[in-house]
């Protein structure tokens, strides 16, 4: 006999375990309302567990502590403009709207400290929330974010197990139809973890919730990105190999539309690791680390873009500037091609008040992981670098020079977190020892797939033929597309799978609380 499940949400990653927690709290009331949770992983989290930069908020209580005068009208603007027209303006103006509700969620009802404010590329005011360390080590914010739900959902797991059940390595491959159209449930594959035999299992429900993330992950088996952004085929990834769009699929064979698969986001700063530069996974340096005072420079040490531009014309200019034999940074000393090392990449690099203002937990993360290194002073930075002392002193003086200013500077910079260049600081015996420089090799590495089901401003997922929701299919998370168009600001991300994520949840407990009752 098959399982059944009143909500079956799947994928566990930040938007599921949103729609799963929002549905069993809306429902809280009706005994026989029951929530499956179904995850293809070993452990949920997904790509939102490697979120480092943050999580966007307006008018919230971290900004009012900080004197912080935003706007959802800001924000709404900073999101359409990111994304180049391609936007759904109703998507973004709710995504926006209930940003504040967001993020107070996360810090009322879940107790987590997102104290920390930048303002990152395409932003006109410090609103992404993150953690601060803690003792001295890093408190990343994605993982923050998926463990503390996590940790959650289990224990209603355990102490409401009639109503809920959490369903590790559990991939689902199809959609069941409902008679009448729409959705009836869900047939997903186990792995017997004695026999490795592969089973198959059904489940009905009432409402199906997609939350199975994006396919910037696909690695050497490329599919929808070969298909949909061939020119991106080859360059590493940011991702977890699990991020294969398995719920476009599924819901384009109930007959849901498919919008903007080719708007494929490649963030500028993928760290390139000394030991490993031709890992075709990369770990994301956070955008944090320019939104608090970082700079990129190319091979020959100079300034080539805003830092805090967009991500895709920040990787635009990287394209541009940083993939000449002279002005691609490297590790390696050697002026030959050598294959391993990508073809594009720049230096980025942070002073002392830069490092002191991003955290020294998450540097010496950074440093331990072998991404970063430090630099006694600028002698030594050039030195390491391999770039000419002068012009690497004048980079950072013209930095500063418009900082002092308060000025544009050359590349459209208005905003400079702090300065570039060190002071220097006498010692005990009176030499004059320079302070420290942080630095590591950055490459543009696919990050994020704005593509996705087309959906409404209910989470609805709305059919091809005619626009109109495909009755009880829900879907939040990078699975969607139409909210951020051709380019996503950073930060969105996170909140997206709450604000969606929380609002599939909502219909689907009204979607059963109606057939409940009916």
């Amino acid at each position: 006999m098959a399982a059944r499940a009143s909500i079956v949400v799947v994928g566990g990653g930040l938007a599921g375990m949103s729609a799963a927690i929002e549905a069993l709290r809306q429902t809280s009331h009706i005994a026989g309302v029951t929530v499956a949770l179904l995850e293809k992983e070993a452990r949920t989290g997904g790509n939102s567990g490697k979120a480092s930069s943050g999580i966007n908020g307006v008018l919230t209580r971290t900004q009012k502590s900080k004197g912080i005068h935003d706007s959802v009208e800001a924000f709404v603007q900073d999101t359409l403009k990111s994304g180049h027209g391609r936007s759904n303006e109703t998507l973004v103006a709710k995504l926006a709207r209930d940003s504040t509700q967001a993020v107070s969620w996360l810090q009322e009802d879940f107790k987590l400290d997102l104290d920390v404010l930048a303002r990152l590329g395409g932003h006109s005011f410090p609103r992404t929330h993150r953690r601060p360390d803690l003792d001295g080590k890093p408190q990343p914010v994605g993982w923050g974010i998926v463990s503390t739900l996590g940790r959650h959902l289990g224990e209603v797991a355990a102490l409401e197990n009639a109503r809920f059940k959490l369903v590790t390595g559990a991939r689902v491959i199809k959609l069941l139809p409902a008679t009448q159209g729409g959705v009836a449930g869900v047939v997903y594959e186990t792995i017997d973890p004695d026999t490795k035999v592969i089973q198959q299992h059904s489940m009905h429900s009432d409402v199906v919730v997609l939350a199975t993330g994006g396919f910037g992950g696909e690695g050497s088996k490329p599919h929808y990105l070969k298909q949909y952004a061939p020119q991106l085929v080859g360059l590493p990834a940011t991702n977890g190999a699990f991020a294969t769009g398995d719920g476009l699929g599924l819901a384009a064979a109930l007959g849901a539309e498919l919008v903007d698969m080719d708007q494929v986001q490649v963030h500028p700063t993928g760290f390139v690791k000394s030991t490993d530069p031709g890992n075709p996974t990369k770990f994301l340096a956070a955008e944090a680390l320019r939104g608090e005072g970082g700079i990129l420079l190319n091979g020959l040490g100079r300034r080539f873009v805003n830092e805090l531009d967009t991500r895709d014309q920040v990787t635009d200019a990287m394209n541009k500037f940083c993939s000449a034999p002279d002005t691609r940074a490297r590790h390696s000393a050697s002026t030959e091609e050598i294959p391993k090392e990508p073809l594009t990449a720049a230096f980025l690099v942070l002073s002392q008040a830069a490092a002191d203002s991003f955290g020294h937990g998450a540097l010496g993360f950074y440093e331990k992981m072998g991404l970063m290194s430090r630099a006694g002073g600028l002698e030594e930075l050039a030195a390491t670098l391999r770039v000419d002392q002068a012009v690497l002193r004048k980079t950072l003086q013209d930095h500063d020079s418009a900082r002092d200013k308060g000025t544009h500077d050359e590349f459209g910079k208005s905003v400079f977190p702090q300065s570039a260049l060190n002071p220097l600081t006498p010692s005990d015996d009176k030499l004059q020892i320079q302070i420290q420089y942080y630095w590591g090799i950055v490459t543009p590495s696919i990050h994020y797939t704005m593509g996705g089901v087309r959906f409404d401003d209910m989470a609805r997922v709305l059919r091809a033929a005619d626009g109109a929701p495909i009755p009880g299919l829900l879907a939040a998370g990078e699975v969607t597309g139409g909210l951020h168009g051709a380019n996503r600001l950073g930060g969105n991300s996170l909140l997206e799978c709450v604000v969606y994520g929380r609002e599939a949840g909502r219909q689907a407990a009204t979607l059963v609380t109606s057939a409940f009752f009916a």
